[in-house]
């Protein structure tokens, strides 16, 4: 999320608006935010109704939080444009790598203008 920071200027600049959704409580967001520096709006979704709402779940090993969520998504940048339509999809397929904010930069340029 801190590289997300950096980019957050062009971002905003074509009028996006990055969301993000994590297993994380309300208090561990407040806490991330504060230690980080965050601006994008961060969701809690501890039970994975998101998630599960668009077929995210990661349903490999490292799936489930002992203790906390009981999977983990699958980490995905989605670009929808203002109707709602999405235009692309990255996702990655180890649960600990994000999408890089300059390959997302590069498809907002390409699909939102």
């Amino acid at each position: 999320m801190r590289r997300w920071e950096e980019i957050r200027p062009e971002i905003e600049a074509r009028g996006v608006r990055v969301i993000t959704v994590c297993t994380d409580t309300p208090e561990q967001i407040r806490k991330g935010r504060q230690k980080h520096g965050l601006h994008a709006v961060i969701l809690s979704d501890p039970k994975l109704a998101v998630t599960d709402r668009f077929g995210l779940r990661n349903r490999g090993r490292h799936s489930g939080i002992p203790g906390g969520a009981p999977a983990l998504p699958v980490p995905t940048s989605i670009l929808a444009d203002a109707e709602g339509v999405v235009r692309w999809i990255d996702q990655s397929e180890n649960y600990q790598r994000r999408s890089d904010p300059d390959h997302v930069l590069g498809a907002l340029r390409e699909y939102l203008g």
